[in-house]
């Protein structure tokens, strides 16, 4: 059963002032964050970018923490809605190139926002909080696509052994090759393209799932 992911406290402003001023504060988070990581992140090095002071940032959020889990809870839905095929129908007929469409959205969000998933990593190994809310959002991935494979082709094993298992594994490769190739600080100088990145991960997608029966190209 997928657990539920902890939930960020998040501000409802009222006014459109508000609204905007929360807008600019989760903007410039994802830039401070971003350039200073999740451990050397000060709400002072915030409040200054998003030209507030300390006392209206506060009125905002409690801590940086308040504000990270808000940040990446927005960026999750983002990849999880980026790495939807537009059609759901084409799974069943053209596996393939759901597959690469769901690959390259996810790919390209992720190499958008690499330096939040980089601080996300980081956080990951310090604060249970953020591997728990990694840990669902690898889960969610998971589930969606176990239940596209029953549907559309049936497929609940590979090789003898729940389908979930060649999933887990599936998704870990992707998710770490879009860590290697567009957060790692000793490659983000020299990025692969996202359409060969996502062609690269897709081909062993579906070289796994589909070994047996062939694809539909």
């Amino acid at each position: 059963m997928l657990k539920k992911a902890p939930q960020p406290n998040i501000p409802q402003p009222t006014t459109p002032k508000g609204r905007a001023t929360l807008a600019r504060i989760l903007s410039s988070g994802r830039e401070i964050f971003g350039e200073a990581g999740y451990v050397s992140m000060r709400m002072s090095d915030l409040a200054e970018r998003s030209k507030l002071s300390m006392g209206a940032l506060y009125r905002y959020f409690d801590n940086k923490d308040d504000v990270f889990l808000a940040i990446i809870h927005d960026v999750h839905n983002e990849l999880y809605a980026a790495s939807r095929p537009k059609e759901r129908q084409i799974f069943g007929s053209h596996p393939y190139e759901a597959i690469f469409e769901s690959n390259r959205g996810y790919l390209a969000h992720y190499r958008n926002h690499r330096k939040v998933m980089r601080a996300f990593m980081e956080a990951t190994m310090v604060d249970q909080r953020y591997n728990d809310m990694w840990w669902y959002m690898r889960e969610r991935h998971i589930i969606r696509v176990a239940a596209a494979l029953e549907r559309d082709h049936g497929i609940t094993e590979i090789n003898g052994m729940p389908a979930r298992i060649s999933l887990e594994a599936l998704a870990s490769m992707t998710e770490q090759s879009a860590y290697v190739w567009y957060a790692h600080p000793d490659t983000t100088a020299h990025m692969l393209p996202v359409d060969n990145a996502a062609r690269i991960v897709s081909e062993i997608w579906c070289c796994t799932l589909f070994s047996r029966g062939g694809l539909n190209r």
